[in-house]
């Protein structure tokens, strides 16, 4: 894959108006300066389609994908099986959610091939290319963008909506970036004395590390991470990472949304402050 030149002056090419926007929504704009160098992609080119293109059906290694979801998807070799050789052919990493081009048991959600602030998981899930940056070429990051609300795959002040919503009855929590759903996963709601208001919300603050219970409760769990304020009644409650159970799937909460820690953070690294809650 070439290497793409930006050009120094980013104001030349943007509106001030834009950029401050994207800034004051995501604190995570780039220049040309600091953007990354676009990754070498993973194994060649194979024949069998238009001009050069893999057949769609075809699967040269026989991993479980196809030579056309290798090279523009997941960016893997389709010409061996297991491209990052940990001894997991790529189709079945790719099916259990693991990447295939990192060993070490890394999840695709952990991983970030191109360095552009957003996960491989993630940028299948959208659509965009993981070893670009910079996708549509606005020169925004794909991070940059998803982070502060805009559409990576289209140059332009496109908006995508960010929807969480909760299932009490399956205690399971699913979000959404515009129509692409990016992760899903059992939580902990709250028990049958202390549920979880059922409703429509907006996340109204971010707080990373939060104290729950202490003196005058019967619980104190300290340094609680990955906390999202939706709404407060006598108390405040929050989607927040649990270290204290591995019990998800069952309440357990005292109102609260429990996550686990492995997939509350890139959770609450994608929500925004007005993000819409669903609990129902």
């Amino acid at each position: 894959m070439p290497a793409t030149t930006l050009k120094k002056d980013v104001f030349s090419t943007f509106s001030l108006g834009m950029m401050s926007l994207a800034v004051a929504l995501s604190g995570i704009f780039f220049t040309a300066s600091s953007r990354p160098a676009k990754a070498a992609e993973v194994g060649p080119t194979v024949s069998g389609g238009a001009a050069g293109t893999p057949a769609p059906d075809k699967d040269t290694d026989n991993d479980g994908l196809t030579d056309l979801q290798e090279t523009t998807i997941y960016k893997t070799d389709p010409a061996i099986a297991d491209t990052d050789s940990d001894g997991f052919p790529d189709g079945l990493e790719v099916r259990n959610g693991y990447s295939p081009r990192f060993g070490e048991g890394k999840r695709m959600i952990d991983v970030d091939s191109d360095k552009d602030y957003l996960n491989d998981a993630f940028e299948v899930a959208i659509g965009t290319d993981l070893l670009d940056p910079d996708t549509d070429g606005d020169l925004y990051l794909d991070g940059t963008e998803v982070a502060a609300g805009f559409e990576p795959l289209k140059a332009g002040p496109l908006k995508r909506d960010k929807l969480i919503t909760v299932s009490l009855a399956q205690q399971r929590l699913t979000y959404y970036f515009g129509d692409a759903q990016l992760d899903t996963f059992l939580i902990s709601s709250g028990v049958k004395k202390l549920p979880t208001p059922p409703g429509t919300y907006r996340v109204l603050d971010k707080v990373p590390v939060k104290h729950y219970g202490g003196r005058g409760f019967n619980f104190d769990l300290p340094n609680t991470k990955w906390n999202l304020h939706f709404t407060t009644r006598k108390y405040g409650y929050y989607i927040h990472g649990a270290y204290w159970h591995h019990n998800f799937g069952h309440p357990m909460s005292h109102g609260c949304i429990n996550v686990a820690y492995k997939n509350m953070e890139a959770l609450y690294d994608w929500a925004q402050v007005g993000t819409k809650v669903v609990i129902n």
